[in-house]
């Protein structure tokens, strides 16, 4: 299963601001740790707002805009209309996971024989992805 990342455009702006994040055509890189994302406009359902029910089930879950089209949803602003629904929405962005730079810069340069160790002389494991976004997340949210 692939993690993606939402952000919400707001969020986005303030990573940029801080120099948190480089963007580069529709990929976002996180700095210093190098992850990428290849990133397509989304919206964050929160609510129905006209009081029928959630009968698309549809809030907490997160829909770029094609997926919205496909249900027969129109996106304006803060807001999806779907049928008889209207949803109030956060507009932002959803990230696919890319790999790092890094890796990139490590898959074309020839393999080398030695191997990372930790600290202790044992071979050193790679953090997961969702630890170094998690970490990257909190740190983030720090002023």
């Amino acid at each position: 299963m692939v993690h993606r990342l939402f952000v919400p455009q707001t969020t986005l702006d303030g990573w940029l601001d801080r120099g948190r994040v480089q963007l580069e055509g529709d990929v976002m890189t996180l700095v210093p740790e190098g992850r990428r994302f290849r990133l397509q406009t989304a919206v964050l359902f929160t609510a129905e707002v006209t009081g029928a029910g959630d009968a698309h089930h549809l809030v907490g879950k997160v829909k770029d805009l094609a997926q919205v089209a496909a249900l027969g949803g129109e996106h304006v602003a803060d807001s999806v209309v779907l049928g008889d629904h209207a949803y109030s929405v956060v507009e932002g962005l959803v990230g696919e996971p890319l790999g790092t730079v890094a890796a990139e810069r490590a898959d074309a340069e020839p393999a080398s024989p030695e191997r990372s160790t930790d600290e202790k002389g044992g071979e050193a494991r790679p953090s997961a992805d969702v630890d170094l976004l998690a970490r990257f997340l909190l740190e983030s949210t720090k002023t």
